[in-house]
């Protein structure tokens, strides 16, 4: 994170720790967690020389208060009287408490936030949850529950700090995402099957923001060495097994597609798993054989929504990742369609700020387009081309690679040419 996004980040919320000597390591390493992991400032009120009840307040000013209680700060014997400030604490700033050991304290804030201390990753855990659920929440996937088995390696390695894990379980990365979401500000399910580095890199450079992230990149064709961070990264290798099944759902983008759309083509959603309940983000164990007839109906309802991408783009949005394997489909087999939705698709994203995506799309195109002699086609891909800068020429060289085209994702400027 640059200084500057640490900076507006820490300013997001502030914790203070009351606590005694004896506390004083588990405040230490909880407080290095914390800026670890969601870039918190913490403050430590440390005081053996008066309880608890008479020092909470030097830390109140803070947007949320950790109170460890123990015998030095929660002498016996209890005196309800003393304990009336916390017990009467109406929530600003929201307090939580610990209890270390045995101690003399009021079983009434039992009913408060009370985190379980029995060992150190239930108590930074707890903790780390509660501060999480108070910072800013980013676009993302609710990951729906799901029966399966998650390594305990993995929350060591990507909740307790930022990290990255491999697996070719997606069953277990979703019952992940789902689990651990409370550790993020954001969950991101990114579909990789057959996609190449650079456009799975310069996607998650479009995603992922300054806040702590979970990014799940869904059947990825192998592992990828990404950067390290405050992000947690899940890389889940090898694309989806073929199997006999519905040749219009074998036409949807198998990592994650929209329940609507495969309902218009006619699928059966039986055969796939829920991923987002509250989007109706679907994805698939396994990856039905398709047809032509299928996929050139996939084209075909593609092509018709994204003929009002400027009056309604929310559904084109959804459909980007469909956009690859129809025009793959439509340069060979309908080269009206496949243009004009390649078109369409790259002046979307341009749009909405995703240059080098749409750059990769009109290149794609202007290669088709010589390819296949249609000189008003590529004279028109080379026109829109030419607003853009000479920065993005390099990966011009990587946009040949048929259904292993991807879109490009990363913030830039939108298109200066006509919208069509």
């Amino acid at each position: 994170m640059t200084a500057k996004g640490r900076e507006r980040f820490n300013s997001v919320v502030r914790l203070s720790i009351c606590c005694s000597s004896r506390a004083a390591a588990i405040a230490v390493r909880l407080a290095r967690r914390l800026e670890r992991n969601l870039g918190i400032g913490t403050l430590l009120v440390e005081e053996d020389s008066a309880p608890v009840w008479e020092t909470w307040e030097e830390g109140a000013g803070a947007d949320a208060v950790l109170i460890l209680l123990d015998g030095l700060n929660a002498p016996a014997p209890l005196r309800l009287e003393a304990w009336k400030g916390l017990i009467g604490h109406e929530g600003d700033p929201p307090i939580a408490f610990a209890r270390l050991e045995e101690c003399a304290y009021p079983k009434l804030l039992e009913r408060r936030i009370f985190f379980p201390a029995d060992d150190s990753p239930a108590l930074d855990r707890a903790a780390e949850r509660w501060l999480t659920a108070k910072l800013p929440k980013y676009p993302g996937v609710t990951a729906a529950a799901i029966s399966s088995t998650v390594p305990n390696e993995w929350w060591t390695a990507l909740v307790d700090e930022p990290g990255q894990i491999v697996t070719a379980d997606a069953a277990a990365a979703q019952a992940f995402a789902h689990r651990a979401a409370g550790h993020f500000q954001g969950v991101i399910w990114l579909g990789c099957a057959g996609r190449e580095a650079a456009p799975i890199r310069a996607e998650l450079e479009y995603r992922l923001r300054d806040g702590r992230m979970l990014a799940v990149l869904a059947h990825i064709d192998k592992p990828m060495k990404l950067p390290e961070g405050w992000h947690s990264y899940l890389q889940v290798v090898g694309a989806p097994p073929d199997a006999m099944g519905d040749s219009a759902l074998g036409a949807c983008h198998a990592p994650a597609f929209p329940g609507w759309f495969a309902r218009e083509l006619g699928a059966d959603l039986t055969q796939a798993v829920l991923l987002d309940a509250a989007k109706d983000l679907f994805r698939m164990p396994q990856t039905p054989r398709t047809d032509a007839g299928s996929r050139q109906r996939h084209l075909e309802v593609l092509h018709r929504y994204f003929q009002s991408w400027k009056k309604k783009p929310e559904p084109c949005r959804e459909l980007l990742a469909e956009v690859p394997a129809a025009i793959h489909h439509g340069f060979a087999n309908d080269w009206t369609r496949g243009t004009e939705l390649c078109r369409r698709a790259a002046f979307l994203l341009l749009q909405d700020g995703r240059r080098r995506e749409g750059i990769r799309l009109l290149h794609r195109l202007l290669v088709e387009a010589e390819e296949h002699g249609d000189e008003e086609a590529a004279a028109d891909a080379r026109h829109e081309l030419s607003w853009l800068t000479d920065e993005d020429g390099p990966m011009f060289a990587e946009t040949t690679g048929g259904v292993q085209l991807a879109l490009d994702l990363q913030r830039g400027d939108g298109l200066r040419g006509k919208r069509h």
